[in-house]
C-alpha cells in the first residue's frame, strides 16, 4: 500500500477517533449528570417519604400516649368497667381518631377490651392473630421507649400499629397492661404524600431472602408518559427488611440538549472534512512527491546494482538530508564490497587448510555444498547439490533427528539467531562420527522465509567418547552398576525446572541386610545388594530411572505411569525379591512409594513421602529393628487385657483380606495392618479388674473403658513410628450415625480405616468367647452387621465384607475358631 494512502486511512481513523472520544465524552458527561441527579432525587424523595411516615408515627404515639396515660384507661385493665366501653369505644370514636382497630392487654396477655372499625371480620381476626404472635403488646417496648409505633403489611395491606404500656395519668404507678392501636396506611395517606413530595408511594411485603440494589432505578410508563420507579426494603415491627416501599417519579424531558448536540457534531464533521482535505493537498505537494523520487531512484540502484549512482533533492528538510545519507550509504557500500570479496577469498583458504569443514544449504532451492574433505570423511555419494541435500539428512542418527529438527526450526523461524548442536552421523567407512555443528540463516526473503543456511562442521568424536565415560563413572554405583546418588540429584534437578511434572517415586530398603554383614560379612551382603539390583533392573521398565541411595537402599523415578502401575510393579518386585534363595536368609525389601501433586511440588518432599512410607512397612518386618517398638506395645497388651495374639492374629488376617477387597493402596494396607495390632492399645491404661470383669460393667466403670482410645491415641501420637495411625486409633469406636465414642463423629468425618477396623474387631468379638461373654455363630454375626448397617457401621464396608465371606468364606484359621467356640457354647 502506497504512503499516501496510509497517510489517508491513518488521517481518517484519526478523525473517527476524535469524534467518537468526542461523542463518548458528551454522552459520559451527559448521561452521567441525568443519572446522578435521577438518583440523587430519589434519595431525597426516599427521604421525604421517610419523614413523612415518621411524622405520622409521632402523632400516632401521641394519640397513644393521650390513651394509654389516661386514669380511666388504667382503672378499666383492672376492673374492665362497661362503661369505659360504653362511652369510649364506639364507632365515633374510632372515625376522629383515624383508627380501625384497638385492643386493651392486661400484664397476662389476655385481651380485655376491644374495638374495630371500618374492618371485616377476616381482617380483624388476622390483624389480631399476627399482633399476638409478634408479640405486639410489649415486645417492641424498651424503658426508654414505652410508645412505638411500627408499620406491618398483612394479606397485602399496610397498617401503622401503635403499642404503648398503661399507665395512670401521673405516670408514676406500675403499667398493668398495654394499649394497641392500628390505623390503615390507605389511598388517603398516600395520595397525602403525593400531594406533598409529587411522588407516588406503595408498600408490598418482599418475597423471602428478597435483596434489593439501594440506587436501581427503572423506568415504566403510565398514561403515556415517562416515570422513573425505584424500590428500598424497609424493617417492619418484627425489626426483619419484610417491606418494600416503591416509589415512582415523573421523568424530565432531556430532549433537547440532544438535538442541540447532534447539530454540533453534523457541523464539526463538516469542518474536519474541510481541515483534512486541505492538509493533504500540503502534504502530497511538499513531502509525498519528494518520498516517491526517493524511491524510485532505491528501485533504479536496486535493478541496475550499481552502487555509483546519486540522487539530488531540493529543499532544506529531512527528505534532503535523507538524500544525502543514501549517497554517502552507496559510497561506503561500493568500498564494502571490495573487502567482502577480499574476505570471501581469505575465508576459503582458511577451512581449506584446516582439518574442519563446511555447509552451505540453499533451501529453498533444496541444495546443499559440502566441502571436500567431509564429503570424503562421511562418505557423501551426491553428485550434485539436489543429491548433496537428501543424502546429507539421510545420514544423521536416527536418535537425534528430533531434537536437531526442533534446534534447527527454532532458528529457521527467528526465534534463536544462530544453530549450535551435537549430534552422530552414519559414515560410511568409520562407523558413528561426533559433529559439532554451528551456523545461521545468512539470506531471507521479502516474507522472511530463510533461503540460504551457512554452518561449520567439527569432529568431536573423541572428545564425546572421553566424556562418556567420564560421565558413566560419576553418576554409577560401582557395585550394583545402577545409577548413583548424584545421578539421582541431577534428575530431581530437572523435574523441579519442570511445569507440573508427573511422576512417582519408590523407596526400598533390604530387611535385615544389617544382620547378614554382622553374621555373614559384608561380601555376602554385597552380593545381595547386586542380587536386588539384577531385580529392579529386571523388572522395571527400560524408561525408569533406578539409582543406589547409600547403604541399602534404592529409590526408583517413574513417569508416564499410573497409581495401579506402581502397586503392580511394587508386587512384582516383591516376588521376585521372595525368589532369591542363595543367601543365609531371606531376603525381603520394606517398600514405600508417593506420588507427585499440587502439594509436594519438590522431587525431594515426594522421596521424603516414601521414604516415611517404606518405614511403615519396614514396621511389619519382623527382622527389622523398628519393629521391636511394635512387638513391645503388642505384648504389653495381651499382657494386661484380654486382648490374645489369636485374636490379633485373626484382625489382622480379615484386614488384609478386606482391604485388597477395598483396593486400598500399598501405604493404606500397611497403615491397615498396623492398626489391626494396635487400635486397642490404650487398653493398657485401663484397670485389670475392669478388663477382666467377667459381669456387666457399671456406669462408671464403662465410662473408665470408653477412655481407651483416647489413651491409644495418645500412645500412638507420642510414639514416631505410630504418629500416623493416632487418628485412626482415636476414632475406631465411633459409630457411622454419630452415636460413637470418644467424639461422636460420623459418617464420612470417621477416619476410614477406622471404619474398617470398627467392622472386622465386631465381627471377631461377636463370634470369639471373651471373659464377659460366649461366642455366638456366624449366622448370627452376619445378622447383626447387617442390621446394624448405616448406624454402627459404614454401609458399604459391611457390604463388602459380607460378599468377602460369601466369595471366599474365613481364613481356615478363623473358621477352625468360630467352630470350636460353637461346641463350647453347645456343651
Amino acid at each position: 500500500m502506497k504512503l499516501k494512502y496510509k497517510i489517508i486511512i491513518i488521517a481518517l481513523c484519526s478523525a473517527a477517533v476524535l469524534l467518537g472520544v468526542t461523542y463518548g465524552i458528551f454522552y459520559w458527561v451527559f448521561y452521567g449528570y441525568v443519572d446522578d441527579a435521577q438518583k440523587n432525587q430519589m434519595d431525597k424523595d426516599f427521604e421525604m417519604v421517610e419523614t413523612i411516615i415518621d411524622n405520622e408515627k409521632e402523632n400516632f404515639n401521641s394519640i397513644l400516649k393521650d390513651w394509654a396515660y389516661w386514669d380511666d384507661t388504667y382503672n378499666f385493665i383492672n376492673d374492665h368497667n362497661p362503661d369505659y366501653v360504653t362511652v369510649n369505644l364506639n364507632d365515633e370514636t374510632m372515625e376522629n381518631l383515624s383508627l380501625n382497630m384497638m385492643l386493651f392487654v392486661n400484664q397476662s396477655g389476655v385481651v380485655v377490651g376491644a374495638d374495630d372499625f371500618d374492618l371485616t371480620a377476616e381482617q380483624t381476626t388476622a390483624l389480631i392473630e399476627k399482633i399476638t404472635r409478634n408479640n405486639f403488646y410489649t415486645g417492641l417496648l424498651t424503658d426508654n421507649a414505652d410508645v412505638t409505633t411500627h408499620l406491618m403489611m398483612l394479606e397485602g395491606q399496610a397498617y401503622l400499629i401503635a403499642t404503648g404500656r398503661v399507665n395512670n395519668s401521673n405516670h408514676n404507678a406500675v403499667s398493668n397492661g398495654s394499649l394497641v392501636m392500628v390505623r390503615t396506611f390507605d389511598d388517603e395517606m398516600t395520595a397525602y404524600i403525593d400531594s406533598l413530595t409529587g411522588v407516588n408511594v406503595e408498600l408490598r411485603e418482599a418475597e423471602a431472602a428478597a435483596t434489593i440494589p439501594k440506587n436501581q432505578i427503572s423506568k415504566r410508563e403510565f398514561d403515556g408518559k415517562p416515570y422513573l420507579t425505584a424500590s428500598r426494603l424497609f424493617p417492619d415491627g418484627s425489626g426483619e427488611e419484610n417491606l418494600v416501599m416503591t416509589i415512582s417519579r415523573m421523568e424530565e424531558n432531556y430532549s433537547f440538549v440532544k438535538h442541540q448536540f447532534n447539530l454540533f457534531m453534523v457541523s464539526f464533521i463538516v469542518l474536519l472534512l474541510l481541515v483534512l482535505g486541505i492538509d493533504y493537498l500540503i502534504v502530497n505537494r511538499y513531502f509525498l512527491k519528494r518520498i516517491e523520487k526517493l524511491i524510485a531512484f532505491t528501485k533504479e540502484v536496486g535493478i541496475k546494482r550499481d552502487t555509483t549512482l546519486s540522487i539530488s533533492m531540493e529543499g532544506r528538510d529531512e527528505l534532503k538530508t535523507l538524500a544525502v545519507s543514501t549517497n554517502q550509504m552507496l559510497q561506503e557500500i561500493d568500498q564494502a564490497n571490495q573487502q567482502i570479496k577480499m574476505m570471501d577469498e581469505r575465508y576459503r583458504l582458511i577451512m581449506e587448510a584446516t582439518n574442519d569443514g563446511y555447509l552451505d544449504v540453499w533451501l529453498q532451492k533444496k541444495e546443499a555444498y559440502i566441502s571436500p574433505e567431509w564429503k570424503q570423511l562421511i562418505g557423501y555419494q551426491g553428485k550434485d547439490g539436489r543429491q548433496l541435500y537428501e543424502d546429507y539428512f539421510l545420514k544423521i542418527h536416527g536418535d537425534c533427528k528430533n531434537r536437531l529438527e526442533s534446534s534447527f526450526m527454532d532458528m529457521l523461524s527467528g526465534k534463536v539467531d544462530y544453530f549450535e548442536g551435537e549430534y552422530r552421523v552414519i559414515s560410511e567407512h568409520y562407523g558413528v562420527i561426533w559433529v559439532s555443528h554451528r551456523g545461521k540463516v545468512v539470506q531471507r526473503d521479502r516474507n522472511n522465509e530463510p533461503i540460504r543456511f551457512i554452518s561449520t562442521l567439527s569432529d568431536i568424536t573423541r572428545r564425546k567418547i572421553n566424556e562418556e565415560e567420564i560421565l558413566f563413572l560419576s553418576y554409577s554405583d560401582p557395585l550394583t552398576r545402577l545409577k548413583n546418588r548424584a545421578y539421582m540429584k541431577k534428575q530431581f534437578e530437572v523435574l523441579s525446572q519442570q511445569q507440573k511434572p508427573h511422576y512417582f517415586i519408590i523407596m526400598c530398603d533390604i530387611n535385615g541386610l544389617k544382620l547378614t554383614n554382622d553374621a555373614f560379612g559384608h561380601q555376602e551382603g554385597d552380593q545381595i545388594l547386586v542380587a536386588v539390583s539384577n531385580v529392579l533392573r529386571r523388572i522395571c521398565r527400560p524408561t525408569d530411572f533406578i539409582s543406589r541411595w547409600p547403604g541399602d537402599e534404592f529409590v526408583i523415578l517413574l513417569k508416564d505411569i499410573d497409581q495401579e502401575g506402581v502397586c503392580q510393579l511394587i508386587r512384582e518386585i516383591t516376588d521376585e525379591t521372595d525368589k532369591i534363595r542363595e543367601f543365609h536368609l531371606n531376603v525381603s525389601l520394606a517398600m514405600g512409594y508417593a506420588e507427585s501433586n499440587v502439594d509436594l511440588k519438590r522431587p525431594e518432599d515426594v522421596l521424603n513421602l516414601a521414604e516415611n512410607r517404606m518405614y511403615r512397612n519396614k514396621l511389619m518386618e519382623s527382622s527389622s529393628s523398628r519393629n521391636a517398638t511394635i512387638r513391645s506395645l503388642a505384648r504389653t497388651l495381651h499382657e494386661k487385657s484380654t486382648e490374645t495374639e489369636a485374636h490379633t492374629m485373626r484382625i489382622t488376617q480379615l484386614s488384609k483380606a478386606l482391604g485388597s477387597r477395598l483396593n486400598l493402596r500399598k501405604d493404606q494396607l500397611d497403615e491397615l495392618e498396623l492398626l489391626s495390632l494396635l487400635h486397642d492399645i490404650g487398653k493398657i491404661g485401663i484397670p485389670e479388674y475392669i478388663l477382666d470383669k467377667p459381669s456387666k460393667l457399671s456406669k462408671e466403670e464403662w465410662e473408665i473403658i470408653k477412655t481407651h482410645p483416647e489413651i491409644g491415641y495418645r500412645i500412638a501420637k507420642s510414639t514416631p513410628a505410630l504418629e500416623h495411625i493416632a487418628e485412626d486409633i482415636l476414632a475406631h469406636h465411633e459409630k457411622y450415625d454419630g452415636s460413637g465414642y470418644p467424639n461422636g463423629l460420623k459418617g464420612e468425618t470417621i477416619p476410614y480405616l477406622g471404619r474398617i477396623i470398627n467392622v472386622i474387631d465386631s465381627f471377631d468379638v461377636m463370634t470369639h468367647s471373651r471373659s464377659y461373654k460366649k461366642a455366638n455363630d456366624l449366622s448370627y454375626a452376619i445378622s447383626e452387621l447387617k442390621g446394624c448397617s448405616g448406624t454402627q457401621f459404614d454401609p458399604e464396608i459391611v457390604r463388602i465384607f459380607l460378599n468377602m465371606i460369601a466369595d471366599e468364606g474365613l481364613p481356615v484359621q478363623l473358621e477352625i475358631a468360630v467352630s470350636s467356640n460353637n461346641q463350647e457354647n453347645k456343651s
